[in-house]
């Protein structure tokens, strides 16, 4: 065991020298608080009860070029990476949770922002990154059944993990 706790220690030593290494990047905060123009965390520190916020869902189409314009602002600006929110504390996903919820971008705007913008991060030579956060306002089973919770979390992490290249 000591052996293998060993060799994933490398691993992980490499993976941080390997970002070490690539200098300026950029995260980008992207979702539903993007329609109101207030920031991720508008909902929470606004109080915006959640009929009033979910009516961002009708207006959420991003234009069809997104994710191309951002890797090429990042890419003119000299940035090696960009870090995505593919999910934040709101818990829409940018992705298809295939069937875990349909709260997720594929669902409400017929697309996958995430598969978007890592082709664009793979045409232009810009590492894509992705942020997930484990806090979920919008997932009731967050505050009432915290291991069922775990379980979504951990499949929709697997889901970023294994469907969009390393």
């Amino acid at each position: 065991m000591q052996e293998r706790q060993g060799a994933v220690r490398m691993i992980v030593q490499q993976y941080i020298k390997d970002f070490e290494k690539l200098g300026f990047g950029m995260f980008v905060h992207f979702g539903l608080y993007s329609v109101i123009g207030m920031g991720e965390w508008s909902k929470k520190s606004r109080d915006i009860p959640w009929e009033e916020y979910l009516k961002t869902l009708d207006t959420f189409y991003p234009k069809a070029d997104w994710a191309q314009e951002l890797v090429l602002a990042a890419k003119g600006a000299g940035c090696k990476y960009i870090t995505l929110t593919t999910r934040h504390h709101d818990g829409f996903s940018l992705y298809d949770t295939c069937g875990l919820n349909r709260y997720d971008a594929p669902h409400i705007c017929g697309r996958d922002l995430v598969r978007e913008f890592v082709d664009a991060c793979n045409r232009h030579g810009i590492i894509p990154f992705f942020y997930h956060t484990y806090l979920d306002w919008y997932d009731e089973r967050f505050n009432s059944d915290f291991p069922a919770y775990l379980d979504f979390l951990r499949k929709s992490v697997e889901l970023l993990c294994t469907r969009y290249g390393k």
